[in-house]
């Protein structure tokens, strides 16, 4: 490495990478941006030519919660949000009967009567905070609960799909730990941004856009005291290009992580790759496809969400935009998304197609695909899932572990690291980049004088 190198070298240019590089160039420190897609945003993705004029997402679908920086960066560049009214417009499906939320709490209802209302809103949570250890799975606490119908669809949804999760494999303690840090209750609004994430990333890297290198896939990353060498493939090449720089801010996802598919030298510490396996990543990929020639709206108005409680919610992301195209969003999710991503576009189409004809009354008409997109993280080399989770018996001290500086020259950042309740998010992810920023700063020239998250 040169004596004079200055450079940052950010590894990843997703949410994470993207706010570590804006914060570091408004202090005026020199960095690099490797990205090895040949595109930024990392698990952020916007598909513009599906539905015109209709912005779908292929990664992060929407913005959680009404204070978050996703805001922030939305009113600075520019862009507009509407809230995407998931609970309020929801359908649940009991043995092909949807049933709307306002009115669950009815009795008349089979398996979404007032018990199951109550069970699922009130005693299930409380249950679920005031569970004494062990820490188990989600799954083991429904089955010692028994709970109805309707109230075990509640809890699934809430506390296992979310997080791209089966209810077997995500804990209980973990995660609700993480709500009680988050910055915003559970249950927060959900907002879309109308000109897609993928605007919003290319809007907010413009002003440092030279400083981004795409289709550069890292191979091995070397370091000691003194600095960085990053040795990457470039597209097009069949030798390594060298990186040199003074810190690295690693910001791959948790599933390259866990993969072994970039080498550290010397391995990271040891607490440090026990965070790695013992953090969870979930599964999970949207399927957009296209309709035309059937009645769903028709029949069941402008509703947001269907769910019958399998694998897969099926989202109308045109919800309260009138004259919007009839699409529709397959957010599939668990063991059967990795299962899925595998298949052809055709099989993996027909499969989803079945699962969302029997979550509908038999009279429904979903009418033909006429078109669809996907992008499917759970094979993509640079992903390999979609966001991290806590399984039993883990807690958020481990995203502390993995967030953790090594040497000061490596610091490390994205959604898998917040440790504060905002994981699997952009806003999490955001905060993550921004605090490895200042930790960056700060072993230059002493501490940052601004607030640090996650």
């Amino acid at each position: 490495m040169p004596p004079d190198s200055e450079d940052v070298l950010i590894l990843g240019a997703g949410a994470a990478g993207i706010a570590c590089g804006e914060r570091l160039h408004r202090l005026g420190i020199p960095f690099t941006i490797l990205e090895a897609r040949n595109r930024i945003g990392g698990r952020a993705l916007t598909d513009y030519t599906l539905a015109p004029g209709l912005p779908l997402e292929l990664g992060a679908q929407m913005i959680h919660g009404r204070h978050v920086v996703t805001h922030q960066w939305a009113r600075e560049l520019g862009l507009t949000t509407r809230t995407w009214p998931v609970a309020q417009r929801a359908l649940f499906s009991v043995n092909r009967r949807l049933c709307r939320l306002p009115w669950l709490a009815f009795p008349g209802y089979p398996g979404f009567g007032l018990r199951a209302f109550y069970q699922g809103t009130r005693a299930l949570p409380r249950k679920l905070r005031e569970m004494p250890p062990p820490d188990r799975s989600l799954a083991t606490f429904l089955a010692e609960e028994a709970p109805s119908v309707g109230a075990r669809r509640f809890i699934e949804l809430l506390h296992a799909h979310v997080y791209a999760a089966d209810p077997d494999e995500i804990g209980v303690r973990g995660p609700l730990e993480e709500e009680r840090r988050a910055g915003e209750e559970f249950g927060y609004r959900n907002f879309r941004i109308n000109e897609g994430y993928s605007e919003l990333f290319q809007r907010r890297a413009a002003p440092f856009r030279d400083r981004i290198r795409t289709g550069i896939r890292i191979t091995t990353v070397r370091y000691s005291p003194q600095g960085v060498k990053v040795e990457a493939l470039a597209d097009g090449q069949s030798e390594p290009t060298v990186f040199d720089g003074r810190s690295a801010v690693v910001t791959f996802p948790l599933g390259v992580l866990k993969s072994d598919a970039v080498i550290f030298d010397p391995p990271l510490p040891a607490a440090k790759r026990a965070a790695i396996q013992r953090i969870t990543f979930g599964m999970g990929y949207a399927l957009q496809f296209r309709l035309t020639g059937g009645d769903l709206t028709d029949r069941f108005g402008d509703f947001s969400l269907v769910w019958a409680g399998g694998a897969t919610t099926f989202h109308r992301p045109g919800v309260r935009r009138p004259g919007a195209p009839e699409v529709v969003t397959a957010f599939t999710v668990g063991k059967e998304a990795a299962h899925r991503a595998a298949m052809t576009d055709q099989d993996r189409m027909e499969v989803t197609l079945q699962e969302f004809a029997q979550a509908l009354p038999n009279a429904a008409h979903v009418g033909q695909v006429t078109q669809q997109s996907v992008q499917l993280w759970p094979v993509d080399p640079f992903a390999r899932g979609a966001y991290s989770f806590l399984p039993p018996e883990v807690d958020p001290t481990e995203r502390e572990t993995l967030a953790q500086p090594v040497d000061n020259v490596l610091f490390f950042a994205g959604e898998a690291t917040h440790w504060k309740g905002e994981s699997a998010t952009i806003h999490g992810a955001v905060e993550t980049g921004y605090r490895a920023a200042d930790e960056v700063r700060g072993a230059r020239a002493g501490p940052f004088p601004g607030p640090a998250s996650g």
